[in-house]
């Protein structure tokens, strides 16, 4: 039993139950759990796996082969089909090979082709008038217009803007309120109406595109970390280690000593994950965290 070989090859290096909680930040309740095979204490299938594989490592064993041998131990159905499914040897798909076709072949480019109706010389005459038509009719428009600005008189119809009145004071609509009559004041004392009112409502917080997250830890620390449903690490992480995720839709961390790990998310830090020693699950999206 893997447990059994656990605890042979701990006795082994003449190291007790309180050396591997110190070392692997495994609760002391879980490693005796595992040594004495009752996985039914233990948090859930992922955890027992991390534990497994965090205890082996410590004990500098072969990791992936004792969590294959907890996996043949406890659920042979299981093992049975990964073992089935790295026999099934890959059926290669031939590939189908497009035929190269021969470039056309431009070198004799328009040598034997007929002229189309469009290039014929009577075409030709037309567009050669059309276009002096045009540029005498520019030229007669730029003409005409430097006799007009040479006159300084406006077109007709054109109306005139009335003049300031001598005395400086500002002439009074009849009918006109006296709150017409405090802003046209107050637009006299510097304030063009431009300027008034120019403040904007504030525009709404953009929200986060995707998410974020970036753990640094304070002590050893079983990690697993599942972004869009693809796990993306599992492993030990070393103290003093900082580590970075990203997801376009979620991202969920599980941490082995919530404790060692400290958290931020989307750019905004959360603090310490939980307590020393303790098992937690989050799971971060663009806005929350739970």
């Amino acid at each position: 039993m893997i447990g059994d070989i656990l605890r042979q090859e701990r006795e082994r290096q003449n190291l007790t139950v309180k050396d591997i909680e110190q070392g692997t930040s495994i609760r002391a309740l879980y490693i005796e759990a595992i040594e004495n095979g009752e996985y039914q204490t233990l948090p859930g299938e992922v955890y027992t796996k991390g534990f497994i594989r965090n205890y082996a490592n410590f004990l500098k064993l072969d990791a992936d082969d004792c969590v294959r041998r907890y996996v043949s131990e406890n659920h042979p159905e299981q093992a049975m089909a990964e073992a089935a499914r790295e026999e099934t040897p890959r059926k290669e798909i031939p590939r189908k090979e497009t035929p190269v076709r021969n470039a056309p072949d431009f070198s004799q480019a328009s040598a034997g082709y007929p002229r189309e109706k469009g290039s014929s010389p009577k075409y030709g005459m037309m567009a050669a008038t059309v276009v002096l038509i045009a540029v005498l009719g520019g030229g007669a428009y730029f003409l005409l217009g430097d006799d007009i600005h040479s006159t300084g008189k406006p077109p007709a119809g054109q109306v005139q803007q009335d003049k300031k009145p001598a005395s400086g004071k500002t002439a009074e609509k009849p009918g006109s309120s006296a709150k017409e009559n405090v802003s046209a004041t107050n637009t006299g004392k510097g304030q063009s109406p431009q300027t008034q009112n120019t403040s904007q409502p504030a525009s709404p917080e953009k929200k986060a595109n995707d998410v974020q997250v970036t753990a640094k830890f304070t002590d050893r620390c079983w990690t697993k970390v599942v972004a869009d449903g693809k796990t993306v690490y599992e492993g030990i992480a070393e103290e003093g280690k900082t580590m970075s995720w990203k997801g376009n839709e979620k991202v969920t961390i599980t941490a082995g000593n919530a404790g060692a790990m400290e958290l931020t998310h989307n750019g905004k830090s959360l603090g310490k994950a939980g307590a020393a020693g303790q098992v937690v699950d989050k799971v971060f999206t663009r806005d929350a965290v739970n």
